[in-house]
């Protein structure tokens, strides 16, 4: 079968980093890491799992990342990959023992890797914590799109472990289903710190977390005021769309000064002239997670506010005095598994279905489309996104 694979190789990574520097091309030609392969079929490593065929899959920002060599390779995760693999983890598919739609959890903690009892983490349904991605009857991978044991869903099929599968609604369309686990990513991401009662919350960015973050906000905090932070163009007006009250500057000085004027605080200008407030958001959810996103929300958060990150760049040095000196929270955003919304607990999935059936509908983050095939072209649609306006890109086997 056809599947796109990640060939772990420095020749080609070197090749592929050097090129890209000059044409982003690069990063997709014949020489990089990347690449359509045909792959054999893939089988259950037991009893517990099953093939799926893919009905559609997401490219998801960790995917655009690995194929943009866009990473460092002290990252401490690279300790949980192991290659060959192949690529995708958000996906729409069917059982091929049943028929029946569903739509995939990737991660492999203790469940699918055959261990029991389970860790504590995975016992209260925090997978992502869980402690074994290393052992089990699986090489070392966090999730499906990582691991070279068990093959990714950018693929025409792939196994799961039958406790990693959700069914899937049948009033809930194919491109409404495969949002669920970056909507599921958001939904963690503000429950770890839900908008003040009479407070603004900023969210830093324009793609599908960002947006999502938006679309939640809105769903649940209604009397909430929501602010995004983005560059100007069709994903500026895709947040508003979906009910952001401002769409504000990304330039970071120029951000902080309308935030501050939104906020009726005083601006205080440094040596720098670099201006900061005291008095701004209660909470900011940056879906970037660069050192230039992550300094300005400290300039521009409220005294004993909080910073939720769930967007990965690569480090760099910051200036971040106003962490201790305005006594700031800083939380980090790891996926999902077992929420509780409302004071009811379950998977983030059955939350996300349930708020499609009260009318929340994020399908306008679905902007592209392709074949499998022309995996090159979606992976070009992505890297030109302030042109193309690409939030979602999905391929097809």
């Amino acid at each position: 079968m056809k599947a796109l694979v990640f060939h772990h190789s420095l020749p080609r990574e070197a090749a592929a980093k050097l090129g890209g520097g000059l044409d982003r091309r690069a990063f997709v030609a014949p020489f990089a890491p990347v690449r359509l392969d045909d792959v054999p079929e893939p089988e259950p490593p037991n009893q517990s799992w099953v093939r799926c065929d893919t009905v559609v899959s997401g490219i998801c920002g960790s995917d655009a990342k690995q194929i943009f060599l866009n990473g460092r390779r002290d990252n401490p995760l690279t300790a949980l990959l192991s290659f060959p693999h192949v690529l995708g983890h958000e996906a729409v598919a069917r059982r091929s023992d049943t028929g029946e739609r569903v739509v995939l959890n990737p991660w492999l903690s203790c469940g699918p890797r055959g261990i029991d009892p389970p860790c504590p983490a995975c016992a209260e349904g925090r997978y992502p914590w869980c402690r074994n991605f290393t052992v089990g009857a699986l090489p070392a991978a966090i999730h499906l799109g990582n691991c070279a044991g068990a093959a990714g869903a950018h693929a025409e099929r792939f196994c799961a472990h039958a406790g990693q599968l959700f069914a899937v609604p049948d009033d809930v369309s194919d491109e409404a289903a495969v949002l669920a686990d970056p909507v599921s990513v958001s939904l963690r991401t503000v429950l770890l710190c839900p908008p003040a009662e009479g407070s603004p919350a900023l969210v830093y960015g324009s793609g599908t977390l960002a947006l999502a973050a938006v679309g939640l906000v809105r769903h649940l905090y209604p009397d909430v005021e929501v602010w995004v932070a983005c560059r100007p163009g069709p994903r500026a007006a895709l947040a508003a769309k979906l009910g952001a009250h401002a769409v504000l500057s990304a330039e970071p000085d120029v951000l902080v000064e309308e935030v501050g004027r939104r906020c009726g605080a005083r601006t205080l200008v440094p040596w720098s002239g670099r201006s900061w407030i005291q008095d701004g958001p209660a909470v900011v959810y940056d879906t970037v997670g660069s050192p230039e996103t992550v300094e300005t929300s400290m300039r521009l958060l409220t005294t004993g506010g909080t910073l939720v990150i769930s967007g990965v760049e690569p480090p760099a040095r910051f200036e971040w005095t106003p962490l201790y000196f305005k006594e700031l929270h800083v939380i980090g955003s790891n996926a999902f598994g077992v929420e509780e919304v409302g004071g009811v607990r379950k998977h983030a999935f059955e939350h996300y279905f349930d708020f499609l059936g009260a009318g929340l509908d994020l399908t306008p983050l679905v902007t592209h489309r392709f074949p499998l095939a022309r995996w090159r072209e979606a992976v070009h649609t992505i890297a030109r996104r302030r042109r193309t306006g690409a939030v979602k890109v999905l391929l097809e086997p």
